[in-house]
């Protein structure tokens, strides 16, 4: 490593490494993509992190490469009673395997929280693995309240 690791917020020409780290999250839940999938994923994330204001990822730079990143969105929630104008998600969580329980999750995650918050988010959603429902639930993450959430998934596609 040619720089201490540190949190800085991704750009750009992050996009690569943050789709390599999106692999490294698949491959730890057993899933392949297809062949097709990583150029694809790249210019998703070269696109959104060039200027969408409502997308945005951290990382934690160790400068040859990223160690780990979070990625978050916002978008306009249907007007409701005591709930702020947006609905965020976190995904993408993922720590290379050698730099794991280091703390690097826990730093771009709530990185990522913080700003879906000050962007006026009241409520943020995300999908946890056994391996990292424990981080989320410690940051203050739970079931959900109120009427139960469902998800349709076109046939054919995995319910993942």
């Amino acid at each position: 490593m040619s720089t201490p690791p540190h949190l800085r917020r991704a750009d750009a020409d992050d996009a690569a490494e943050v789709t390599r780290l999106r692999l490294v999250m698949f491959a730890s839940m057993g899933l392949v993509p297809e062949p097709d999938w990583t150029p694809v994923c790249e210019t998703y994330f070269r696109e959104r992190l060039a200027g969408d204001p409502q997308f945005v990822a951290y990382v934690i730079d160790a400068g040859d490469r990223l160690l780990s990143s979070s990625v978050g969105r916002y978008t306009w929630s249907l007007p409701r009673p005591g709930r702020a104008p947006y609905i965020g998600h976190i995904a993408s969580v993922a720590t290379d395997p050698g730099h794991r329980r280091q703390g690097y999750a826990r730093l771009t995650f709530r990185a990522v929280h913080a700003h879906l918050v000050e962007a006026g988010c009241s409520r943020i959603n995300l999908t946890a693995t056994p391996e990292g429902e424990g981080l989320y639930r410690s940051l203050g993450y739970g079931d959900p309240t109120g009427p139960m959430p469902l998800t349709w998934t076109r046939p054919g596609e995995a319910h993942r």
